[in-house]
């Protein structure tokens, strides 16, 4: 009931907005509610689509509006791709539309046949669609490198925000427990418990190690020494986590010692495996074997 006075109410203020109105020649009448002045969208144009749409309950089954528009490419095609791609073949730039379907209607052009129940035949699924912008191909292409651009610097101010967390937390657990230990540029921090012999690893190095990996929390969450079977890989290569790559690189062979890893050099705000918990502070007994 809520969801259906919701649809009602959004209809209501659609349509006391509407500013035009135009039948198709397939008989769906659109509402305007906002007129916009650009061209007609033209074959190989890049059209950036805000579409919603709701089913005969009130139920939404799709929101792609503002920063996560429907992208599509017109081609020759469009005609034969059902009654939606039609309504946008009739806008332009700026418009923006309510228009409604029956339930035959919407599934007439599904990519496999659909038998529409009879309990719902002749309902009504409402929608409501407009033309965000329209783009050459070269100018779709630049406004993807912008966007990625964009969520490059998003993610690095993130990752900034979360590595000054995390640093304050582990030099809280460091000095709580009087753990001295030595850090890095990237805010890795780590403590040599008993030296090895030779260089240190480099990478490149084929590495053996022993390991058990905790949370913060004191939590295990794996052991190479329950197991007794010792882990291997070629340091330097993305092969493990970048706390792993770098912070090998501070043991010789023979060496012990302990990781401290903030979760920017670990497994981020994905965490892993269910048994990682995202922007999950990492520690890591290590002891390394050969190389």
């Amino acid at each position: 009931m809520k969801n259906i006075n919701y649809l009602i109410s959004l209809i209501f203020i659609l349509i006391s907005c509407v500013d035009k109105e135009k039948v198709l020649d397939n008989g769906i009448e659109l509402k305007y509610f906002k007129n916009g002045n650009g061209e007609e969208i033209k074959d190989g144009q890049i059209v950036m689509i805000n579409l919603q749409y709701f089913d005969y309950d009130g139920n939404e089954l799709l929101n792609k509006v503002g920063n996560d528009p429907v992208v599509l490419q017109k081609d020759s095609s469009w005609e034969n791709n059902g009654i939606i791609y039609e309504v946008i073949d009739n806008l332009v730039k700026g418009d923006s539309v309510f228009f409604q379907l029956t339930t035959e209607q919407f599934f007439k052009n599904a990519p496999q046949s659909v038998e529409v129940p009879d309990s719902v035949k002749n309902k009504l699924i409402s929608f409501y669609t407009g033309v965000q912008d329209v783009m050459s191909q070269s100018e779709f292409e630049d406004y993807q490198r912008v966007q990625y651009e964009k969520m490059q610097q998003e993610m690095e101010q993130q990752n900034e925000n979360q590595l000054s967390i995390d640093l304050e937390l582990i030099e809280n657990y460091l000095k709580e427990n009087n753990i001295d230990a030595m850090k890095s540029e990237s805010g890795l921090h780590y403590v040599i418990t008993e030296k090895g012999n030779g260089d240190n690893a480099a990478a490149g190095d084929n590495v053996t190690v022993h390991y058990t990996g905790m949370l913060l929390n004191g939590e295990k969450f794996d052991s190479s020494l329950d197991r007794n079977q010792p882990f291997s890989f070629q340091l330097g290569q993305g092969m493990v986590i970048r706390g792993w790559d770098e912070g090998i690189t501070y043991f010789n062979k023979g060496a012990s010692g302990t990781l401290y890893i903030p979760s920017t050099l670990g497994y981020g705000s994905s965490g892993a495996g269910g048994v990682i918990p995202p922007n999950a502070i990492l520690i890591f007994e290590i002891q390394v074997l050969d190389y």
